[in-house]
Order: C-alpha cells, then structure tokens, then sequence
C-alpha cells in the first residue's frame, strides 16, 4: 500500500542530472555539462509502464509481481539513491500500522490538491475526520 501511494505521489516529484559525457536520450544530443530532468510523477503515471495509471492499485506491489526495473523511482536510483529510503518506508509502515489500528480516518469535503514545489506536497494539507476505532 505505502509503495502505490509513493507511485502515485512521489515525495520528490522530479530529479535533474548533469551529463558527465556525451550522449543520445529520446533522439536528442546531450553534452557534458547538460541537465536532464527526469519527472518522476509522469513517470510513475506513464501508460506505457502502468495499466490505469491514475487508478490506485496496492496489487501493484503484490510479491511477484513484476515491473521495469526504471518504472517506480520515488527515491531515485543508482549512486545518488535517497540514502534514506529504506528508513522512511519502514518508518512510514510502522507509523501506519499504528494509526490505522487505533483510528479510522475519512476525507472531508476538501479534497487534497497536489502541488509541486521542491517537492510534492498537499496544497492547504490533507483535512481528515478522524474518530477512534470501534
């Protein structure tokens, strides 16, 4: 569940690099020195790589269930991987878990609204009713 909700809203919603050689991406010449930004929200809604991409799915993850290795990238990739990400999807379990067993959670009638600053954020936040568990 935590890894379709960061597929569909990743907290970092776009990457830059700098070329460290020349190369050829998508037909087009990049030099040394170039930045390519890499959008990672189209990413992980992209048609190609996704059956109903806006649709959340937590099947998606399901054990055996595979993907391209480049599809789901909410903390990047490679040497430059957030060095964080495992920490902050144990973290983000545990602290579900036990929120989710004591409360239960609805929207208002205020839906949130993502925005895309330096990172993906909920404009005006996520207004939520909560109660206590039966």
């Amino acid at each position: 569940m935590v890894e379709e909700a960061l597929r569909l809203y990743p907290p970092a919603a776009f990457l830059s690099r700098t070329a460290r050689s020349r190369d050829t991406l998508g037909g087009r010449e990049v030099r040394p020195g170039d930045t390519i930004m890499l959008p990672i929200y189209a990413l992980h809604r992209h048609r190609l790589l996704w059956d109903d991409p806006d649709a959340f799915d937590p099947d998606r993850f399901a054990p055996g269930v595979s993907r391209d290795r480049f599809a789901f990238l909410p903390f990047g990739a490679g040497p430059r991987i957030c060095i964080g990400a495992s920490f902050a999807l144990q973290e983000a379990v545990i602290i579900l878990a036990t929120l989710l067993s004591r409360l239960r959670f609805a929207l208002t009638g205020r839906r949130p609204e993502p925005r895309m600053i330096l990172t993906l954020r909920p404009h005006g936040g996520v207004w939520l009713q909560v109660s206590r568990r039966a």
